[in-house]
């Protein structure tokens, strides 16, 4: 599964920590509920996943759960909400859909770990849609463009405010 969306590119060294410790990064996240463990998830000791799958995002904001293996626990996200939510014929929700995420700090795989081990969810699609104030908008997939002057300032500030 490869991600999607906003990329930003810089030459400068500073700006590059402080985008990625401090600026929010806004994510949409299409989910299913997970079947079984991976292969690799086996090979690391894990023996079970959340079962029946969680609608309950409130988790992933309180802070404090660790990953599975990761000594260092989590810091909570700054918004979890669904935005989509798939529903069966009856209406009862059937454990698809699309979330909204926003975090400060993102670790490897975090999003996609997070929704499996905390909530028994399969990431299918994973896009970031947003970094700070700068937004995906509708820019091309594959295409690029310029920041504009007060997307500029919005990280030469968080750059300031962190020294």
């Amino acid at each position: 599964l490869d991600s999607s969306g906003l990329l930003l590119f810089t030459k400068n060294g500073v700006a590059a920590k402080n985008i990625l410790s401090s600026m929010e990064k806004e994510y949409l996240v299409k989910v299913e509920p997970a079947q079984s463990l991976s292969r690799q998830e086996l090979r690391m000791g894990k023996t079970s996943l959340p079962y029946p799958p969680m609608w309950d995002l409130s988790k992933l904001l309180k802070g404090g759960k660790r990953l599975w293996d990761d000594h260092k626990p989590l810091k909570p996200l700054v918004e979890a909400e669904w935005i989509e939510e798939g529903r069966d014929d009856k209406g009862v929700w059937n454990g698809t859909g699309i979330i909204k995420m926003v975090l400060v700090e993102g670790k490897k795989r975090q999003i996609r770990r997070m929704c499996r081990e905390l909530l028994g969810l399969h990431v299918l699609e994973l896009k970031r849609t947003r970094v700070g104030d700068i937004s995906l908008e509708d820019l091309p997939v594959g295409k690029w463009r310029p920041l504009v002057d007060s997307e500029r300032k919005s990280i030469v500030a968080i750059s300031k405010s962190s020294v």
